[in-house]
């Protein structure tokens, strides 16, 4: 009797802790929180009803944490839900540059339009009620009485419907009306900004000369305001023909063109008609967008953070981006760096936490290929070993191992969990790109040397999980939203899960979330994925274009002579600024955008102008020697300055103090590498996308190429040069 009594309640939790375990393949994470962690909040601000996993990350996301929202930044609109409607302002007007970068902000006090409902002082909150790809949808009020207010990024409008009560508008002060006519107001604010207000019916709005304006009930339900570029009529004739093409969805679509080294990104609007007029919207173009559209624009254009926003008529835009190629690591042997490979692949104290245990699975990946490269095998074999233990205790729950390193799936946002978290990523969701990253990149590793350890029956179906948490292309699936941290419209990721910030969301490290889809081509072409690997290639060219547009302004044409900084550490929704999270030394603001030194970090060299006056200001307000992570900034002066760069590694001594996201033999490979291969080409591409083209002091092309599996592969280069390359090597003409 007494056995069986005790023997009932070891089956129980036996039996729960299976359920609270998922497979896959040889991996497995829980379901259950184990260790010491708080995860996301239960709350989330979305209509009853809608289940599955929800966006986070987004520049719309703090709507979902809160009530109502803090401050969303579509462009050229800034809006912000509050408990009297859908806050409309027009943050382009508030442009401003200082020595530290640009802000453009919605004022505190100083709003054009409020949309909201006559009889309604207060709702209780504002609500997700649908959302595509860059447009939002938000509820006020219940399925009896609301308000819908549909918005998104690059759109001048937002769509209202109203059920139960009349629309109302609110101003800060009476606006000025300079048109009327059926179903047409246009208006400017007292803060200069004009905007139309179109109704699909012919109405005549109640208090147009007060403060509130109510629209009678028999006007019908929907009402679309739009931010006008002028006030002219020209301009209020196009907006009234696409007023009432309302859009109820949006969707990008990329396809890799090997032949032009580009990542072509297809922008969609399905759209609805109010009435009987047009079915094609207007919209607006970012700049990293119609630098590279052969899209027809229409000549008017709106002021905004990111630059001039160019208005687009149409259902449908292609924008095409340049990819340059990534490597493993760079190509060529280098003598003397076994001492540092071994410390390194030998090294006891890896971090537990998912960002610094990242990192470090990141330096062991760039290890085992500098290792290969440098003819040292066994080295290598050390390093794929290590590799493989460290990666698979992070995919595989053990309940039984206190401070076990593992993955929590949180079903009720649809987020995967590194355990132990670091920085926000289990309370707030922040940073999944920045952390998974490196754990792409040592599978890929481990992949270019093993491609069975992918295998689905393998580890391949665990690491599956952790990519779909940052980067799902589905927007079918159950479990994880449709690429979590990355933005197609604003063309680069988001930082923040939750965005409650007066200024948007952000991202400062750049160049981590470049890490994150290096890993993710490299994974791709090793295991012969090409969906993951074009994936890959979108989020990598896309990213590309916004950083040297919005992070570095390479060309010179953004950021105007008030700002003195060298470049811009952190985007904001609302503001650009050389600022970081956690330092103010100058080695920090600009080198979060270079760290880590890795194959896919060549990008950084593309325009040597800007990387020698990036670098030099950045020296010279550090007083001419740095005071933290030399190895990076070192190897980043090495892109147009190789042999300076060398002295300036070798005063360093024998135990430099690096950052620990970087090690001394990672640093002099890169350094000696770039002596002989000169700097990167960024006119001459590759039809194969593990590959780099660079012109040496003597004036001669160099062209890398490295090919995965068995067979050798022709390559061609867009300078007509063409070769074959061998399997499992670098390939250097």
């Amino acid at each position: 009797m007494n056995r069986s009594l005790i023997a009932i309640p070891v089956l129980l939790l036996a039996g729960s802790l299976s359920a609270e375990v998922v497979k896959k393949g040889q991996g497995s994470y829980t379901t259950k929180k184990h260790g010491d962690f708080t995860p996301p909040p239960a709350q989330i601000y979305r209509v009853p009803g809608i289940k599955g996993p929800i966006p986070t990350n987004d520049w719309w996301s703090s709507v979902l944490w809160e009530p109502f929202s803090s401050n969303h930044f579509p462009h050229p609109l800034g809006v912000k839900c509050e408990a009297n409607g859908l806050r409309i302002a027009n943050p382009g007007a508030s442009l401003n540059t200082f020595d530290r970068g640009v802000i453009s902000a919605i004022p505190a006090g100083g709003n054009d339009l409020t949309i909201g409902l006559s009889g309604v002082e207060k709702f209780i909150d504002a609500r997700v009620e649908n959302h595509s790809d860059w447009f939002l949808t938000v509820r006020f009020g219940n399925s009896e009485r609301f308000l819908r207010c549909t918005y998104g990024h690059g759109s001048p409008f937002v769509y209202a419907e109203a059920k139960g009560s009349a629309p109302a508008l609110r101003f800060q002060q009476t606006p000025r009306i300079w048109h009327r006519s059926s179903g047409i107001t246009a208006i400017t604010t007292a803060t200069g900004n004009h905007y139309g207000i179109f109704c699909p019916q012919p109405i005549q709005w109640q208090g147009t000369n007060s403060k509130t304006w109510i629209r009678p009930n028999k006007g019908g339900r929907f009402l679309s305001v739009a931010l006008l570029p002028d006030n002219t009529p020209e301009t209020l004739k196009i907006f009234a023909r696409h007023a009432h093409a309302h859009v109820t969805g949006t969707k990008v679509e990329w396809r890799y063109d090997a032949n032009t080294s580009r990542s072509i990104a297809t922008f969609s609007l399905v759209t609805e008609a109010r009435d009987d007029a047009s079915l094609v919207p207007l919209t607006t173009l970012y700049p990293h967008q119609w630098r590279r559209t052969r899209a027809d624009l229409l000549p008017l254009s709106y002021k905004s953070i990111r630059g001039p926003m160019k208005l687009f008529a149409g259902k449908s835009f292609e924008v095409a981006f340049d990819f340059p190629g990534v490597l493993p690591c760079l190509p060529l042997a280098v003598e003397g760096l076994t001492g540092d490979l071994r410390r390194l692949v030998e090294k006891k104290d890896i971090p537990k936490d998912s960002y610094w245990g990242g990192k470090a699975l990141g330096n062991l990946a760039s290890g085992s290929a500098i290792a290969a490269t440098c003819n040292h095998p066994e080295l290598a074999s050390q390093y794929l070993k290590r590799m493989k233990h460290e990666l698979e205790d992070w995919l595989s729950f053990n309940d039984g191992n206190k401070g076990d390193r593992h993955f929590y799936f949180d079903s009720n946002w649809g987020s995967l969990i590194g355990i132990p978290p670091s920085y926000g990523s289990a309370k707030e969701l922040n940073d999944h790109h920045f952390h998974y990253g490196y754990f792409f990149r040592a599978a890929a590793e481990i992949a270019r040397n093993d491609p069975s350890w992918m295998k689905e029956t393998r580890w391949g179906a665990m690491m599956s999980e952790v990519i779909e948490d940052v980067a799902c292309s589905s927007r079918n699936n159950p479990r994880f939203p449709f690429l979590r941290n990355f933005d197609p419209y604003a063309g680069h990721s988001w930082a923040s899960g939750h965005a409650r910030f007066a200024d948007g969301n952000n991202q400062e490290s750049s160049s981590e979330a470049m890490s994150a889809w290096t890993g993710l081509i490299l994974l791709g072409e090793f295991t012969a994925n090409k969906a993951l690997r074009d994936l890959g290639i979108y989020l990598y060219s896309s990213e590309l274009a916004a950083i040297e547009d919005y992070w570095f302004d390479v060309t010179g044409t953004h950021y105007t002579d008030a700002m003195k900084a060298p470049s811009i550490a952190m985007v904001w929704g609302g503001k650009s600024t050389y600022e970081t999270w956690f330092s103010n030394a100058p080695h920090c603001k600009t080198g979060i955008n270079l760290l880590p030194i890795h194959g896919g970090s060549l990008y950084l060299g593309r325009y040597p102008q800007f990387v020698r006056s990036n670098h030099d200001r950045t020296l010279s307000a550090s007083g001419g020697k740095w005071k933290g992570w030399p190895s990076i900034m070192i190897s980043y002066r090495a892109l147009v300055d190789a042999d300076k760069a060398l002295v300036d590694w070798n005063s360093l001594g024998q135990s430099p103090n690096l950052d620990s996201g970087n090690f001394p033999a990672n640093a002099r490979h890169w350094i000696e590498n770039l002596r002989q291969l000169g700097q990167v080409n960024r006119k001459v591409t590759c039809n194969h996308p593990i590959s780099a083209t660079f012109s040496s002091q003597a004036g001669k092309t160099l062209y890398v190429v490295y090919v995965s599996g068995s067979k050798p592969v022709q390559v061609t280069f867009s300078d007509g040069t063409s070769f074959q390359a061998l399997p499992g090597q670098f390939t250097v003409k």
